[in-house]
């Protein structure tokens, strides 16, 4: 084996001096059966005619040779490439369509499979990244401090186990404030998730007095300066030395938001203050496995943890679904990964059928190639041509094809990634995205796996078909026009496709439509908004309701303000989930929200029943709640809720309060929602401190009053910081920059389905044309007039796309049903959208069809008769 393996790499290394000793070795024994029949009395010519009649060809003989040895392929190969390369340079244009239509394809392929593996598939940019793992349970990643302690101390899987709470912060800097992605963490934070700083070092422990900037930060705000160590720094209500500057690449465990502060978790009160508070679930916790242990290993030890610390507490425990631990890849946050792999995983489905469509109509292209090239193909046959070393010929040329159209995609991809990098900025709320979209080996290789698929899918069925092709063909001087009239079942697939793709992104459309003109139950027009804070240390909450309610009122004061509140986040922002119930009755998810008195009329939203919320609704009085419309009729469908109590809590421990008044229903988590159940508590008996919204309503247009707005808020000292003074409606606007996003996304994968679909019905149309010249010509020299020829030709076509378009609408109900349970924004395509897509595309066919058909309406009669 090891002997025949070094003759195979030998015949392929020297191939010349191989071929040389073969013909000479060949030869021999041909002059040596030659020899022998003269030594028996005959000729010397006779002797050659039966020395080559019995030893056969020398051709065949070496061929068979080459194939032993492993490179006749080879050899074929690099026939069939030369030969490919000249067939393109014969019909350039064909080639540059087929390229282009392939490299559109794969372009955007490889593009979202890049983004596919920046959030998913690629390793963290850290240490031994196999080796990192995070910590979840369901959907959910957070756990209690008590919880994390527990596993830190317990496992044997885990060398070392990490917490993390990432947050909205603040970062101030020589007293310029900026509003900034935090993560507080444990001190072995830096040792779990492996890693290293570009300058100076991690705090080490839980209470150090030190802070990790962003490398964003180090560059934007001191300018690369190495001297930033040791540099005070501010968050929240603490100072820190900066420690060290994060890598460039690395962007923090709650990507793909970019975290710009790291801190030790001892330094933060409000979390010192959870250590012990079981039911607090605030941490992320990440650990990285001993040498021989595995994920499984890890998980399945984790919840034996949890069973024993069941056991031995007294108190029962709440049902919880299984702690997971997973290796850590692409988006560390278990929350965010799941839905980017949603969209991901929607938009790889939509550029497959982009692919496939573009195959389809490669395919179809070669079908016509193939059909003009019959002679040929027969002549190959009639000379001794194998099938198989022609359809190795017509596979090598899709072969060339897929390659350059992978070539072409490479390129696409680049430019199109630059533009979703660029295009972050437009999705992103409070914080910066980032991701890193660039072309790694995952992404190389993704791209030649689908250029050799597309060789598959392009070239198999046309050099299949020419493969079978009669050599008598070559010599009847005919080409077979009995196919043309067999092929619409391709041109119907592309049809439906791009006629899905082209719903899908209609849909999209839809919503975003329905949510730009959507009435959000609250006033947006006329209105301003800012983010404040009061971070400076021994304020008490009761200190910081009297600093805002002193703001509020020279808010008021100020010429073009009509009124101003204040509430725990703005409108389409709810601050968190709770349950709902009636006394003894079942729970119920809703939203919530702290307002302060003044917010119902400053947003206009209308108590239809009851009172709002006076100064009198304050810490030490009777908690008192709002409810909207939607959860009062879920809980008094029959009576009037005011003076009724409600229990507020998911846990056993619920809290009662008074239902003192109903809201109109308004939007709270997207615009055009279904009324959601919502309730709405008093600022003042709810604030504990942190960031809060600051609404005003102006008689003014809102841009002019953003700098007084801020200098009044700034003018209150305590260290109050202002962040993100804007008009309320560039936040509404921004809640829905998301689906905005996507639409843009599909609507140009939609319309790039469609042109390729219409470039295949135009080819495939323009070939039964042509075979079909001679037929035309008599038909028109029997009196079929010019007119009639045209209706036929573009009758053809019309029907291809309405059959696509019926099959299509049939979809429709199963298309509703994805998009639905991809975004719960995303309705089924209406009638409208139906109607939309179906014209266009029946429009589209007229268009690709009516070229043909004037060339078909065109035909003289006399050159056709002698068409060959």
């Amino acid at each position: 084996m090891l002997t025949d393996l070094i003759l195979r790499i030998r015949s392929l290394v020297r191939r010349p001096t191989v071929e040389r000793e073969l013909d000479d070795e060949l030869r021999f024994h041909l002059e040596q059966q030659v020899e022998s029949y003269r030594r028996a009395g005959l000729s010397r010519d006779e002797a050659v005619r039966r020395a080559t009649l019995e030893f056969g060809g020398l051709d065949q003989i070496k061929e068979a040779h080459r194939d032993v040895r492993g490179i006749g392929f080879l050899s074929h190969l690099g026939r069939d490439l030369h030969h490919g390369l000249r067939q393109f340079r014969r019909s350039p244009g064909f080639s540059a369509l087929a390229v282009l239509c392939l490299g559109l394809a794969i372009g955007v392929n490889t593009s979202i499979f890049g983004v596919l593996n920046s959030v998913l598939l690629r390793p963290m940019p850290v240490q031994q990244p196999e080796r990192l793992i995070v910590v979840s349970r369901g959907d959910t990643a957070s756990f209690s401090y008590p919880t994390y302690r527990e596993f830190r101390d317990r496992n044997r899987t885990l060398s070392a186990l990490a917490a993390s709470m990432p947050s909205e912060s603040d970062l101030d800097i020589d007293g310029s404030s900026t509003f900034v992605a935090a993560e507080a963490v444990s001190g072995n934070y830096s040792t779990v998730i492996g890693v290293r700083t570009a300058l100076g070092r991690w705090f080490s422990s839980d209470a150090e007095p030190a802070a990790v900037i962003s490398y964003t930060v180090w560059q934007r705000q001191f300018n690369l300066d190495p001297n930033v160590l040791g540099r005070t720094i501010r968050s929240e209500s603490q100072s820190y030395s900066v420690a060290g500057v994060a890598p460039r690449e690395f962007n923090g465990t709650f990507s793909p938001l970019r975290t710009d502060i790291w801190v030790p978790i001892g330094t933060r009160p409000s979390l010192v203050a959870l250590q012990e508070d079981r039911t607090a679930r605030t941490l992320m916790l990440f650990g990285r496995l001993t040498d021989n242990a595995t994920p499984v290993q890890a998980s399945s030890e984790l919840n034996t943890i949890e069973a024993q610390l069941a056991t031995e507490r007294t108190s029962p425990s709440e049902a919880v679904a299984p702690v997971v631990a997973d290796q850590v890849r692409g988006i560390a946050n278990v929350g965010n990964r799941r839905r980017a792999q949603v969209v991901a995983t929607f938009l790889t489905v939509v550029v497959a059928l982009v692919l496939l469509i573009a195959c389809v109509n490669v395919g179809n292209l070669l079908l016509v190639r193939g059909a003009v090239r019959q002679r040929e193909f027969a002549l190959r046959r009639a000379l001794g041509a194998s099938r198989h070393r022609v359809l190795q010929q017509l596979l090598t040329e899709s072969l060339l094809l897929a390659i350059g159209g992978g070539i072409c995609g490479l390129v696409l991809a680049r430019w199109t990634n630059a533009v979703l990098e660029r295009s972050l900025p437009l999705v992103q709320g409070l914080f910066p995205l980032q991701l890193d979209f660039d072309l790694d080996w995952r992404v190389l290789a993704f791209t030649a796996v689908v250029s050799l698929a597309t060789t598959v899918l392009c070239g198999l069925l046309p050099a299949w078909r020419a493969s079978r092709t009669d050599g008598l063909v070559a010599f009847r001087g005919e080409i077979v026009v009995g196919a043309p009239r067999r092929r619409p079942l391709g041109l119907v697939a592309q049809v439906v496709m791009s006629f899905v793709l082209l719903l899908v992104a209609g849909t999209f459309v839809q919503a975003l439509v329905r949510m730009q003109t959507a009435d959000p139950g609250f006033a947006v027009n006329g209105r301003l908004y800012a983010y404040s804070f009061i971070p400076t240390p021994g304020i008490t909450p009761a200190a910081s309701r009297q600093i805002y309610s002193r703001a509020i009122d020279e808010l008021k004061g100020l010429p073009g303000i009509r009124n101003a509140t204040l509430s725990y986040a703005l409108p389409l922002m709810p601050t968190g989930s709770e349950c709902a119930a009636r006394a003894n009755g079942p729970r119920t998810p809703i939203t919530t929200g702290g307002v302060d008195p003044g917010y119902f009329r400053t947003m206009k939203i209308d108590v239809v029943e009851g009172r709002e919320f006076a100064a009198s609704d304050s810490p030490g009085n009777a908690n008192v709640v709002i409810v909207n419309e939607r959860l009062a009729t879920a809980f008094w469908p029959d009576s009037s809720p005011i003076g009724e109590r409600v229990m507020i809590g998911c846990n056993n421990d619920a809290t009662p309060a008074t239902v003192i008044g109903v809201a109109r229903n308004s939007s709270i988590r997207s615009l055009g929602e279904n009324p959601q159940p919502h309730l709405y508590f008093p600022f003042a008996q709810r604030y504990s401190g942190g960031l809060i919204a600051i609404l005003v309503e102006t008689s003014t247009p809102p841009g002019a009053l953003v700098e007084p707005v801020r200098r009044t808020l700034l003018g209150l000292g305590q260290g109050i910081r202002v962040y993100t003074v804007q008009p309320l409606s560039e936040h509404v606007e921004r809640s829905y920059s998301a689906i905005r996003w996507q639409t843009s996304v599909l609507t140009a994968f939609g319309l790039l389905a469609l042109i390729l679909a219409a470039v295949g019905l135009y080819g495939v149309i323009t070939y039964r044309v042509a075979l079909r010249t001679r037929e035309i010509g008599v038909r028109m020299a029997l009196g079929a007039g010019r007119r009639n020829v045209f209706r036929e030709v573009v009758g053809q076509g019309l029907s291809i796309a309405l059959i696509g378009v019926v099959i299509g609408e049939v979809l429709t109900i199963m298309v509703g049903r994805v998009l639905g349970a991809l975004d719960p924004d995303i309705q089924p395509p209406g009638i409208v959208v139906l109607v939309v897509t179906g014209l266009i595309w029946i429009v589209v066919s007229i268009l690709a069809t009516y070229v043909p058909a004037a060339r078909a309406s065109g035909v003289n009669p006399l050159i056709a008769l002698r068409y060959e």
